[in-house]
């Protein structure tokens, strides 16, 4: 007689702890808790087995009933084992990619398969047990050597396993799980055995599986304490980012305001007086004043606009040749009228290693011009300020050169100099009277240095002066022919009676483009939105007009929409005629769209009239 109460027991256990795993979310579990999964449903299977076939000799009258049901659970006998060395491998190696433990398991479940093949023979073959006609069970060869010894062997693969790999399962209560499965494994089929009335093996498995379900259970609730944890550090650090870039939005608009209203005041005043002002020269001044503070604020924006550049990473160096006379012309041109308006000794000197490098020129000169302008800044009247280039060490087939910029100016503190690439990092002098600010500049300079893979260092003491250091390393390039004076005055020559057509929306930028355009001697027609343009370029004569001024941002119809529509026009001159972009938008994706949207040319306001004259003259050519 067969008690399978014990075996109801563990099946009501499986059928729970399977409840609980099922009413996790699917995503919230990992692979070792999907194959602990799977573990269950082969655990009920093995129960529901050993109950049928178990009570088949109480209740079964038929011997092919009995022979089926008996052979079955002979086959079924290893399963838990082999399923469970699986979960060990899951749990060991839980990083190896789904397919590659995927073919593990495989390996590890083909003796088992091998197994179950001889077992299903034993309705031929008698290998496993024997039943006699009157339902008289006896056991087979096959039984204890292969029935039996596959539970051990696989008990035993499982034990070695997990020992071998001791340090790789975390946490420790899953290795120790794992032993006590495949030591109850081992030892209590032998108990079975011995006591073939009571099936408990199931029941001690019953109760691994409870000491499972408190270890996992207290595994999850450490995952879940771990996540909050984690989460309330992420809602800590957003709140601080948060605070962090509200304060800075704070501090970078009351400088910004600082900064910008500075030369805005200068050009406003200078205005009002040179509009009551008789006297030609002094308006020639005030002019001049004006056009410097014009200067300035246009480098403040655009120091802004290369920052959001920089933080976006969307910088990029456009290189071409570049020659040293050049370079020396455009300091000459932007930096020595500051060290002249300061009356500072500018000592200007480059080494003659080669007259043209490869080079972005724009921000090249950048660099220059900003810490320059710096060391003009902050050098007293009368101070001296160097700019020297020495040669270094060529790397492959590009030359080295070392920019030394040196001045006896206000120096810098240690902890300024720390943070002194930060943006708008200030330092106030020790007479509280002088406050040295980075603004944008060196920030820029950092990034422009780093993103030509040079290096920048800076040596510098307070009340002694300032030395920063530069090394780049640049391809030579071939010189280019420059334009002469006269071939650049012939631009505007070329441009007598050319007919061109501004769309512009805003009246001072109308009459702004339009006095320059009549001083090159082009005849003009202004277009006040996109739609207008469309119009007087369809009503126009073939060929009537020889270049297009186009601004972007405009109401009814923009730029980018009226040029497409230009384009797709069935006459000759559409697909032509040249379409300049003339807008405030200087970032590269507003240069890629105006492109895109069959413009030939991006020119940023404000419009430099000879390089506006240069561009209509080479298009329009």
């Amino acid at each position: 007689m067969w008690h399978v109460e014990t075996d109801f027991f563990a099946l009501a256990v499986f059928m729970v702890m399977l409840l609980k795993e099922h009413s996790l979310k699917k995503e919230k579990r990992d692979v070792p808790r999907r194959v602990f999964y799977y573990v269950l449903v082969f655990s009920i299977l093995y129960d529901c087995i050993d109950i049928v076939s178990s009570t088949a000799q109480n209740v079964f009258t038929s011997w092919w009933a009995y022979q089926l049901s008996m052979t079955i659970y002979v086959a079924s006998m290893p399963l838990l084992a082999a399923v469970w060395v699986a979960y060990a491998f899951v749990l060991i190696h839980k990083d190896y990619p789904l397919k590659k433990l995927y073919r593990y398991i495989t390996y590890i479940m083909i003796p088992y398969v091998l197994y179950v093949i001889l077992a299903l023979s034993n309705p031929f073959t008698g290998l496993f047990f024997h039943l006699a006609a009157d339902m008289e069970y006896s056991r087979g060869i096959f039984f204890l050597p292969a029935g039996v010894g596959s539970m051990m062997f696989y008990s035993a693969v499982g034990l070695l396993i997990v020992l071998w790999n001791w340090k790789k399962i975390d946490p420790r209560t899953n290795a120790i799980l794992l032993i006590a499965f495949f030591v109850t494994n081992a030892i209590f089929i032998w108990v079975q055995l011995a006591n073939p009335g009571w099936l408990i093996i199931n029941a001690s498995y019953a109760v691994v599986y409870i000491w499972c379900d408190i270890t996992v259970e207290e595994q999850r609730r450490k995952e879940l304490y771990m996540e909050i944890n984690r989460k309330n550090e992420e809602l800590e650090v957003a709140a601080y980012k948060a605070e962090s870039i509200a304060h800075a939005k704070s501090e970078f608009l009351s400088r910004m305001s600082h900064d910008i209203r500075t030369p805005m005041n200068a050009i406003i005043g200078l205005t009002h007086l040179a509009r009551d002002e008789e006297d030609l020269q002094v308006v020639r001044e005030y002019l001049h004043n004006i056009d410097t503070s014009s200067t300035f604020l246009l480098g403040l924006i655009n120091d802004i606009l290369d920052m959001s550049k920089i933080e976006n990473g969307e910088l990029t160096l456009r290189e071409g040749p570049f020659t040293k006379q050049e370079f020396e012309d455009s300091i000459n041109t932007v930096i020595r009228p500051q060290m002249e308006e300061k009356e500072i000794h500018f000592v200007f000197r480059l080494s003659d290693q080669s007259t043209c490098i490869w080079v972005d020129r724009l921000r090249f000169s950048q660099i220059f011009f900003n810490l320059l302008s710096n060391a003009a800044k902050f050098t007293p009247t009368g101070g001296t300020v160097e700019f020297l280039s020495e040669s270094l060490e060529p790397r492959g087939e590009k030359i080295g050169i070392c920019f030394t910029i040196r001045d006896n100016g206000v120096g810098m503190s240690q902890e300024f100099i720390d943070h002194m690439y930060d943006p708008f990092s200030q330092e106030r002098s020790a007479l509280g009277d002088t406050v040295k600010r980075t603004g944008l500049g060196l920030p820029i300079v950092k990034n422009l240095v780093d993103a030509m893979g040079g290096e920048i260092s800076v040596n510098s003491q307070l009340g002694k002066g300032t030395e920063f250091t530069v090394k780049l390393y640049v391809p030579v390039a071939e010189e280019e022919k420059q334009e002469t004076e006269e071939e650049k005055d012939t631009s505007t020559e070329k441009l007598k009676g050319d007919r061109i057509l501004l769309v512009e929306d805003n009246e001072i930028n109308i009459y702004v483009a339009q006095i320059i355009l009549e001083k090159a001697g082009c005849i003009v027609t202004v277009a006040r939105n996109g739609e207008e343009a469309v119009k007087l370029f369809q009503e126009s004569d073939i060929y009537q007009f020889d270049a297009i001024l186009m601004d972007v941002r405009m109401p009814i119809m923009n730029g980018l929409d009226a040029t497409r529509a230009i384009r797709r026009m069935d006459r000759p001159d559409a697909p032509e005629v040249p379409i300049i972009a003339m807008t405030a938008d200087a970032f590269d994706e507003e240069r890629r769209n105006t492109l895109e949207a069959g413009m030939d040319y991006h020119l940023s306001k404000p419009i430099n009239p000879s390089i506006l004259y240069k561009v209509l003259a080479e298009y329009i050519q």
